[in-house]
């Protein structure tokens, strides 16, 4: 008798396990809550770059959070059209500094040299 009680919960358990295995059909066809894998992620990249309020950046600061909270300290004749907070250089008046900050990667570098950050 007691054979019976456990066969009965057990198949139970082995035909929940096997229908929580499977993906729905809503899951499969819906974007929102899927985890992606970085190899998956990659046609985002340019989208990514396209909301940035700069094209490129030599002197960033960024928090340490994830994801970093990043501005850009570079001087310029000017803005790029993208950046909503454009204000005057405090070391120039007649440069200017954009002031947004963008959540993420900050991008790639202006320039070669500021890349390497070697002491030659």
């Amino acid at each position: 008798m007691t054979m019976k009680r456990c066969i009965i919960p057990s198949i139970l358990l082995m035909l929940a396990l096997e229908v929580a295995g499977r993906p729905s059909a809503v899951a499969v066809t819906s974007d929102e809550g899927t985890i992606l894998l970085p190899s998956e992620g990659k046609e985002q990249v340019g989208t990514a770059a396209a909301s940035r309020p700069w094209d490129c950046c030599d002197n960033t600061i960024c928090t340490r959070s994830l994801p970093p909270i990043c501005i850009c300290l570079d001087e310029v004749d000017e803005c790029a059209s993208t950046c909503m907070d454009c204000v005057p250089s405090v070391s120039n008046p007649f440069r200017r500094v954009c002031g947004d900050q963008y959540f993420g990667d900050p991008g790639p570098k202006c320039t070669e040299a500021a890349g390497s950050g070697g002491n030659n």
